[in-house]
């Protein structure tokens, strides 16, 4: 935290130049879209939780990745290259985008650290990558999203997560369903303060299913479904969490994992997951016991 309170306080004094129009990007939940810099990304700060941008941490390079989190609403992206160049973006939700990668050049920048502009040539077209400059060094992957900007902290709780999958299915019997469509609890995890809750959702129906969202709440064991109860949503750490449902095509299973800060609850509680179908009404919620919580698999 205090670091991007630094960052912040340190892009406040800095010298804004005018453009003509904001750069405006668009992104969605279930494809990349890949920004492309004249140098390389040094920081970057998204403006709420609904987008994430990832870059290399660790290696400094020239691109980075945006994908939406959620099907909503809109944020702003603030990008330092190590030329000390500022880049200030719109990011906004849109589902059927059909650019997927942006190449900019310092002329796109709003400022500078250093309090001037460099002179540039024109931006670069999307259409045409092969004429910039931008030395890229190896094929972009699918596994760039996931890896990209994360810490090592969240970078070893991806790592866990794939282990865990590997492993395959600890429980076996502990699934609900509804026209074809099985949600299932496959493990249940703990290391490092954290709780890892591997699921998988087969779809079986001639139909894709669309999440549109999935919800952790903590509930009283004896609620009714007919009367008021409290529940407590538990929200997962997104940028731990591995391979999060969006779409399971027909015919299809698909495996993820979703990592919380440390989970215990009371003996008269459980854990209701709760998975939302967007466009349709193939609702499941799957209810998990606190010996579950609170006694989770040790074999890995």
């Amino acid at each position: 935290m205090m670091k991007y309170i630094a960052l912040i306080l340190l892009i406040l004094p800095i010298t804004i130049f005018a453009q003509e129009q904001s750069n405006i990007l668009e992104a969605t939940t279930d494809k990349n879209v890949f920004l492309f810099f004249p140098s390389p990304i040094e920081k970057a700060l998204s403006g709420n939780g609904d987008f994430q941008f990832g870059y290399n941490t660790q290696t400094a390079e020239k691109f980075g990745v945006l994908k939406a989190v959620a099907a909503k609403g809109e944020s702003t992206l603030h990008v330092i290259t190590e030329d000390q160049s500022v880049y200030s973006f719109i990011v906004k939700y849109n589902p059927n985008i059909t650019k997927y990668e942006y190449f900019f050049d310092t002329s796109n920048a709003v400022g500078s650290i250093n309090g001037k502009k460099e002179n540039s040539n024109p931006p670069l077209s999307a259409s045409h990558p092969e004429d910039s400059n931008l030395e890229l060094g190896r094929k972009i992957t699918e596994a760039d999203y996931f890896e990209a900007k994360v810490d090592n902290v969240a970078k070893e709780d991806i790592s866990f997560c794939k282990k865990l999958l590997e492993k395959g299915d600890y429980y076996k019997n502990i699934y609900r369903s509804k026209s074809d469509v099985v949600l299932k609890l496959t493990n249940i995890a703990y290391k490092d303060d954290k709780t890892f809750i591997c699921l998988s959702i087969k779809n079986d129906s001639p139909v894709d299913f669309d999440l549109n969202f999935i919800q952790f709440n903590k509930i009283a064991k004896k609620a009714s479904k007919k009367a008021n109860y409290q529940a407590i949503e538990i929200s997962p750490i997104l940028e731990s969490s591995y391979q999060t449902f969006e779409r399971i095509e027909s015919m299809t299973t698909k495996s993820a994992v979703y990592v919380f800060q440390k989970l215990s609850i009371d003996k008269n509680k459980l854990v209701n997951i709760e998975v939302n179908e967007k466009q349709g009404e193939r609702n499941i919620e799957l209810p998990v016991d606190y010996k579950l919580i609170n006694n989770p698999n040790s074999n890995y």
